[in-house]
């Protein structure tokens, strides 16, 4: 129950401490390949339709990510070794950018399971399973992240009075079943080469195993020593299907218990300007030919929610105040406890504060567009932007990214080095390499070399089998497995 009694050393700070033990599942390093398949799919479905390939088995793929603009760990402190060997950070690495504008940050753990596409003439159609968990915290008061992370022991802001403005903090944990179908909508020919217009969608049924939601509409505090936080006003709400005081906190151990059901859709479009005659096929020739002059792609990703309705718990507060003594002692068996001391605490009642039992937990929705240009065959240049378009009350805001990559590709082997800008001013260098069945990259490399201060971390990998149809293996391509 660590976790528990740091969420109360800051109380309705709470749910804001998932901000920092958190891990985009953009993968800029793969996912505009023509060969990403279903690691591109979650960037833009369309992407597969007319793939140079027939037929792709994906046995597993994911990406762990985590960034912010506030906290880091200065260079040259061995994070990645340290964290593998289990061995502590040295306390003065840490550091904070420590101002007034307000802070975010977002993380996401994306596993996809066996999955499938299959390109025929005409169309193309995949399936494929995937758990995912998202959090996402925005608009958090330079305050309110200083005693997250120094705890509320840091002297320079005890006794000031804090009104903040309005922020959010939430987390979603789901699995999904998904089917994709595309086909090519327009197609204009002419000798050597042709221009193409392609368009797919993914529906996916969403099963929700977890969430943790908080919304503050105001928040006034001080702090006047460690152990000690008063709430002059608390206008905001919380929420949770975490656990229901029945089963003493075992609830905590059953992650992929169903808790409600929701839907979600990608869509994307994507033209094709130049497409070379046969540089699309799946055999030997296809490697010495151009694909195409460009291609210009544009995606909705993420569209959805889960209705959380299972073991839920809403809890609203509208403008009490409270005050938290002996801190430093507190502690807690089950999340219920947490609740009704709070409950208790605002209003002298454990479930005064109680205002539902079910609420809707948006995905973290976004707008992309992909341009792709082909400088000569087997080399490409890519520039790739995503824009959030938060949607509903309760949900994680994916961050704004932008993305240049340069990548060398061809059917048994590929290198991209992508220059990603996280909320666009952000830089950060990665590194992605495909080879045979296996993928694996980072759009984070200054986490494992050390040479850059240490914001966040991104791991990805992929064993799948791109495939060519059986006849066509038999008359001219060695590269198919």
């Amino acid at each position: 129950m660590n976790l528990l009694r740091k969420v109360c050393l800051a109380n309705i700070l709470l749910f804001t401490l998932n901000v920092s033990i958190s891990f985009g599942q953009e993968m800029f390093g793969i996912s505009n390949s023509n060969f990403s398949g279903n690691m591109g799919m979650a960037l833009n479905p369309s992407l597969f339709v007319g793939s140079p390939y027939h037929h792709e088995f994906n046995a597993i793929s994911g990406d762990f990510f985590f960034d912010n603009d506030y906290f880091y760990i200065e260079r040259n402190s061995s994070f990645l070794r340290k964290s593998m060997f289990g061995e502590s950070i040295d306390k003065d690495r840490y550091k904070d950018y420590y101002n007034d504008d307000p802070k975010t940050a977002y993380g996401s753990a994306f596993i996809r399971g066996p999955s499938y596409i299959e390109n025929r003439a005409d169309f193309s159609w995949g399936v494929h399973t995937a758990i995912r968990s998202v959090i996402g915290a925005n608009d958090i008061p330079v305050d309110v992240a200083k005693f997250i992370k120094e705890g509320l022991s840091y002297e320079a802001q005890q006794n000031i009075n804090y009104s903040g403005s309005s922020y959010q903090s939430n987390s979603i944990f789901w699995g999904e079943l998904g089917g994709t179908y595309g086909r090519v909508l327009l197609e204009q020919r002419s000798e050597g080469q042709y221009n193409q217009l392609t368009a797919a969608a993914t529906l996916k049924f969403l099963i929700g195993f977890q969430n943790v939601m908080l919304d503050v509409e105001r928040l006034d505090y001080s702090v006047p020593s460690s152990d000690v936080l008063i709430v002059n006003q608390f206008n905001g709400t919380y929420g949770h299907s975490l656990d229901d005081g029945s089963d003493n906190g075992k609830d905590l151990q059953k992650p992929f218990k169903f808790r409600g059901y929701g839907g979600g859709v990608d869509v994307g479009l994507t033209y094709y300007r130049g497409k070379v005659h046969g540089g699309g096929d799946c055999n030997e020739t296809a490697e010495i030919r151009k694909k195409y002059n460009y291609r210009l792609g544009f995606s909705l990703i993420d569209f959805g929610m889960v209705s959380f309705t299972k073991e839920t718990k809403q809890y609203s507060f509208n403008g009490e105040s409270a005050v938290f003594q002996g801190l430093d002692s507190i502690k807690f068996n089950t999340v219920h406890a947490l609740d009704s001391t709070i409950s208790t605490e605002f209003y002298g009642n454990p479930e005064s504060s109680l205002s539902g039992a079910k609420y809707k937990m948006f995905l973290p929705s976004a707008l992309s567009i992909q341009f792709d240009y082909c400088i000569r065959p087997s080399v490409y240049a890519n520039l790739t932007l995503v824009q959030p378009i938060p949607i509903g009350q309760y949900k994680p805001i994916r961050p704004s990214q932008s993305s240049l990559s340069v990548r060398y590709e061809t059917r048994k082997f590929e290198v991209s080095v992508p220059l990603t800008f996280y909320q666009y001013k952000y830089p950060h260098f990665g590194l992605a390499v495909r080879y045979g069945v296996l993928v694996l990259g980072t759009d984070r490399l200054g986490s494992f070399t050390g040479l850059w201060d240490v914001t966040g971390y991104d791991l990805f990998f992929g064993l799948k089998w791109n495939v060519c149809d059986p006849d066509a293996k038999k008359k001219t391509d060695p590269y198919c497995p």
